[in-house]
């Protein structure tokens, strides 16, 4: 198998290459504007000259292939971000959740697909390749961008061996000394701490946060359906089935599709392609729904 690094140079060009149409769609969709992609040259990556140009704000894209990752640097000075990429609304962060989501299915090869992404904003690219820590023998390639201001080149580079730390927040550990006291001076008082209070507990918001016994149901492998329609036919129309029979569903093509796990449908969506192969965006999460029994008393025996 190949490793994820520069020996899959050719096998990235040759998927970004297949799938180009698509991606350059996500980043449409995600920019508010007409985006085209080419694809450039894929080089081994020297570190120490070839991010020299990169201590700059931008768009961060980690894609997380199991243990290492892939990182997608596009500059502030593009004009290809939209003015909210900084501090996005919710609908902002959809757009560039569905953005990482998608080059990962479509920019890297099937065999390196990403599973999770991560898609911020950051005032030094440089700075997020560094904490990301580089693997060995690294790899970039060139991606252009063609947008309304302009072709941009953006950069991908593999692979990070620490990809959690590429984005963290920068550590608060330093704090400014203390001014020195006087001698004599007199100490303050002493605020009781309330110690009989628990410390509240933070929202979670990641995975590895979760408890050991809640880690491992993540897991856990469940069937997902995706239902294009469905009808109730008479055996006798069943029985009669044959090579070239038609089904007529009463669904429209326009109407959305089912997502189902365990029989149960979580989601609604619509068919989208990705590459050569068949998917669902999902569009709606639904609720499931409630059930009420009736409890009939019973009846007292004498």
């Amino acid at each position: 198998m190949t490793a994820f690094n520069s020996e899959a140079i050719a096998s990235v060009k040759s998927a970004c290459e297949a799938t180009g149409v698509e991606a350059a769609d996500a980043f449409s969709r995600a920019f508010d504007q007409k985006i085209e992609l080419s694809v450039g040259e894929g080089t081994p990556l020297d570190a120490s000259t070839d991010l020299a140009n990169w201590s700059k704000a931008g768009l961060a894209i980690v894609l997380n292939v199991e243990s290492e990752a892939a990182l997608l640097m596009i500059g502030e000075e593009s004009g290809l971000l939209p003015a909210w990429y900084t501090a996005p609304d919710p609908t902002g962060e959809s757009k560039l959740a569905t953005l990482g989501q998608e080059l990962g299915m479509t920019l890297l090869p099937e065999e390196f697909m990403a599973m999770e992404f991560e898609v911020k904003a950051t005032g030094n690219l440089a700075d997020v390749c560094q904490q990301g820590v580089l693997g060995d023998s690294p790899a970039k390639m060139s991606i252009e961008l063609d947008g309304a201001g302009g072709k941009y080149e953006a950069w991908l580079i593999w692979p990070l061996t620490q990809p959690k730390a590429a984005l963290a927040e920068a550590s608060e550990a330093e704090e400014a000394p203390e001014a020195p006291q006087p001698a004599n001076a007199p100490s303050p008082p002493q605020t009781p701490t309330p110690s009989a209070q628990p410390a509240a507990r933070g929202r979670i918001t990641n995975f590895t946060e979760l408890p050991g016994y809640c880690r491992s149901l993540l897991h856990i492998e469940v069937p997902i359906r995706v239902i294009l329609a469905e009808k109730k036919m008479k055996v006798h129309d069943i029985v009669n089935i044959g090579v070239g029979s038609i089904i007529q569903f009463d669904k429209s093509c326009e109407d959305t599709l089912d997502v189902e796990i365990g029989r149960q449908k979580i989601a609604e969506g619509e068919a989208v392609k990705v590459g050569d192969k068949f998917g669902v965006r999902v569009t709606n999460i639904t609720m499931p729904e409630e059930r009420y029994i009736a409890l009939k008393a019973r009846k007292r025996v004498r």
